[in-house]
């Protein structure tokens, strides 16, 4: 959630005492609520009134809102306030309902106390807090590890907001790796593309705390915003943990983000976050708000069903259902004493064979029991050649076997179980591990490798002096062939065109582009430079700008920063001077870099001495002025028996003028070789068109 929320006059329910759990004929899901009141007896169990609801005749989980976050009850040094926690927990430890402790690690509520601290102080406050809060509750079972690392906008989700975590934790992990191999490596692992802090290792390590206090709980990462604004982040975010070492035994989805949402499209985007990150998936937080009756009712019975019927959610948390007493206005499930229709399809809903027999490859209800393997691997995706390390633990191992795509690679018999793999072709790969203990129980765990080719698009750099597609870009993966900032193709609702990459590419008048382009994007291009000289390069682009856009281009040391104005309406293109590089024969990277949002790239292209096309006598004689020129130009030295030939750099003859003077109404901004012709010679002379 989003924001804290601020006190509310509490509200009885007055309804029949005939009811119970909504989830009690589901053996492994469970279907929880929040509390926002601590004092149970006046919340949920009224003695005054007999006929009240109580919490345990609907729910059969209990997340605390606030209470259990470290900002509320860590209030120094030793000193510690478990008086809300403790209501919470006695009540479902006497009611059989399953305690999820919500944000062990929350950078938005830490103790004010620690913005004052060193690093080394705030490592030891963050150690004393696990230590507390195990001594407190040894027997969690469900535990939202870390809460909201994803930076959303604003101040309040500030990712300095987390700094002072960031480094103590990421120390820690530090201090870790020396323990273990005796030295201090950079713990900036994989990061998948996405730029939120400089290393995931940070959160593995508030993980890894976790799993040493708690060896049997499951672990969760939970986070806003998963399933429409920053759905790619979360996935990365996630797979960055496992890629470090993670011990991360879910995913947890706010789900605040659906008001809006259907259901297929919130139905696709659920199954691309199990596919992506391999994890169960807990519904953690879910409400509909602000919709009114009907469309709340109507977003439940398109949404729910989903998440519950799906086998890789064991277990969904509603986020309160008493009007007035949840964090936003008009989510409640129960309004002056009496359902609302949303709940009345829910409760209709539940006793359905479809809700009572959904299935759970992970059961919920079993949560913290049972036998547990944990599977991690060093990178989520690899080059094509590359080996992956794959690391299994499993408490009184006997065995354990892996698979790839259902094929064995590994039947591994002594542990420490690590081993190296190398796949010998590009692929999505789905790696199972099957551990057995002494007792020949089993226990399973699945994660994706992804394996990509890498090098220059079609096999061989392509050659300069040339033009290069902007969309022949290198072939690889995020953050070492190019980095884009959405998922998928957002390009005039292609998909896999061209590329199945996520950068943007479309389909244009004549040809391919790559579109979309946002601040922070960019692409490479190996290249073969054939020989040393100084090139002129141009660039095709578009931007319906208003002001215009900006770009990067740097090969090795060489930087030019360009800017570009408003090419016309959004579609349309022109050829834009870059200027002059100085280039050295052999091999090299071309970076395409975005500097400023929407701008679309179709061609970039690198001439040497153009002005050497044709060689006849008398060339240097001939000039254009204006250059660049806007409205018109002047040959000078052609005489008035002159021939004037505008040639695009694509090789058409845009326009044709039989004077020395020639107005340019017509001709679009860009770059041109103009064929002069006279009666004794014929010179090519490079035009910028800029209005």
């Amino acid at each position: 959630m989003k924001k804290l929320l601020f006190t509310i006059a509490s509200v009885l329910l007055v309804v029949a005492q005939s009811q119970a759990q909504l989830a009690k004929d589901n053996k492994c899901k469970f279907l929880g609520n929040i509390t926002t009141s601590y004092n149970w007896q006046e919340y949920c169990d009224p003695q005054e009134n007999e006929s009240a609801y109580k919490y345990k005749d609907l729910w059969d989980q209990v997340t605390c809102e606030n209470a259990t976050k470290w900002g509320s009850v860590h209030q120094g040094f030793g000193k510690f306030n478990w008086s809300n926690a403790d209501r919470t927990y006695n009540y479902c430890k006497e009611n059989g309902i399953i305690f999820k402790y919500h944000a062990l690690i929350w950078g938005s509520q830490h103790p004010s106390f620690i913005e004052s601290l060193s690093v080394d102080d705030t490592k030891k406050a963050i150690i004393e807090w696990y230590d507390e809060v195990q001594k407190h509750y040894p027997d969690l079972t469900i535990i939202d590890v870390v809460n909201e690392a994803i930076y959303t906008g604003g101040d309040y989700h500030s990712p300095y907001k987390q700094t002072k975590i960031i480094e103590a934790l990421g120390s820690l992990a530090e201090d870790r790796a020396e323990r273990e191999t005796g030295t201090r490596p950079s713990y900036n692992c994989n990061t998948n593309g996405y730029p939120n802090t400089n290393s995931y290792q940070w959160l593995a390590e508030a993980f890894r705390l976790a799993r040493e206090r708690w060896p049997n709980a499951t672990l969760i990462y939970n986070d806003y915003n998963t399933f429409q604004w920053q759905k790619t982040e979360f996935i990365n975010l996630v797979n960055g943990i496992k890629a470090c070492g993670g011990p991360i035994d879910a995913a947890g989805n706010q789900a605040h983000d659906l008001n809006e949402m259907g259901g297929d499209q919130f139905k696709s985007a659920l199954e691309d976050i199990h596919n992506k990150t391999q994890l169960p998936q807990y519904i953690t937080e879910y409400d509909i708000a602000n919709q009114g009756d009907e469309k709340m009712k109507t977003r439940y019975s398109e949404q729910f069903p989903t998440m519950w019927e799906a086998d890789y959610v064991p277990g969904v948390t509603l986020w309160g259902w008493i009007y007035g007493k949840t964090w936003v206005d008009d989510s409640g499930l129960y309004k002056d004493g009496t359902e609302r229709p949303a709940m009345t399809w829910l409760k209709q809903y539940m006793a359905t064979d479809k809700a009572k027999n959904a299935s759970a490859t992970v059961c919920g209800k079993d949560a913290g029991s049972g036998v547990r393997l944990s599977l991690n691997v060093s990178s989520t995706t690899i080059a094509l050649g590359d080996s992956v390390l794959f690391t299994a633990e499993m408490e009184d191992a006997k065995n354990i076997k892996f698979n790839a795509n259902g094929i064995e690679i590994k039947d591994k018999w002594v542990f420490p179980c690590e081993f190296y793999w190398k796949p010998e072709e590009a692929g999505v790969y789905n790696i199972e591990a099957t551990g057995y203990n002494s007792n020949n129980e089993s226990a399973t765990a699945k994660l994706t490798v992804k394996v990509v080719e890498v090098g220059p698009f079609g096999g061989e750099p392509a050659s300069i002096p040339g033009k290069i597609e902007a969309e022949n870009y290198d072939k690889g993966f995020a953050s070492e062939a190019f980095f884009d900032l959405s998922d998928g193709n957002k390009c005039d609702d292609y998909t896999d065109y061209y590329r199945s990459d996520d950068v943007d590419i479309k389909k244009i008048s004549d040809g391919i582009a790559i579109g979309h382009c946002q601040n922070g994007e960019w692409m490479n291009y190996t290249i073969n430079v054939t020989e040393d000289g100084e090139y002129d390069v141009v660039l095709r682009v578009g931007t319906g700008n208003s002001d215009g856009g900006k770009m990067t281009i740097s090969i090795g040391d060489i930087v030019k920063e360009v800017s570009i104005d408003q090419t016309g309406d959004w579609g349309s293109f022109a050829e834009v001077s870059v200027g002059t590089m100085k280039l050295t024969k052999g091999v090299h990277v071309l970076k395409l870099s975005i500097d400023k949002d929407w701008i679309d790239i179709d061609w970039i292209s690198f001439e040497k001495d153009p002005s050497s096309v044709a060689d006849y006598a008398n060339n240097n004689v001939i000039s254009i002025i204006p250059n660049p020129a806007s409205s018109n130009i002047e040959i000078l030295g052609a005489g008035d028996d002159v021939k004037v030939e505008f040639v695009s750099l694509a090789g058409s003859v845009v326009k044709v003028s039989n004077q020395s003077e020639v107005s340019l109404d017509d001709v679009a901004n860009g770059v041109y070789m103009l064929r002069i012709t006279t009666p004794n010679e014929t010179a090519v002379r490079k035009l910028v068109v800029k209005k």
